[in-house]
């Protein structure tokens, strides 16, 4: 895999800013080895985007269930909507933010975080 987007280092943190999505499936983050990170942000300005995830060995091809934190129930989701803000956890390799549809997905923003309190 190799990064898609850009990326700056803030310590224990991470961001990555996505390539503005044209098509359906367009990657618009790939991340680099995501490791040591477990705790994640997602957003996007326009468009509707999904995460999948490497395990290290394989890139597993079903969504990521997300955590929409704007909701009012507690139901996981698997894609996203504009303006919304999306978390999970885990520990993963790797990680792609695919387009979802053909609405341009742009102003995606990956966080990574090391969650300190060991939860």
């Amino acid at each position: 895999m190799a990064l898609i987007g850009t990326v700056t280092e803030f310590g224990r943190y991470r961001k990555y800013v996505g390539i503005a999505g044209v098509d359906d499936e367009d990657i618009v983050i790939e991340t680099v080895d995501i490791s040591r990170f477990d705790t994640f942000m997602l957003s996007n300005a326009a468009g509707a985007v999904k995460v999948l995830v490497h395990d290290g060995t394989t890139l597993l091809t079903a969504p990521l269930s997300l955590a929409d934190l704007g909701a009012t129930t507690n139901d996981p989701v698997l894609l996203t909507a504009a303006l919304r803000q999306y978390a999970f956890k885990g520990r993963f390799h790797n990680i792609q933010v695919r387009q979802e549809g053909v609405t341009d997905a742009t102003g995606v923003v990956l966080w990574c975080f090391v969650d300190a309190s060991g939860k």
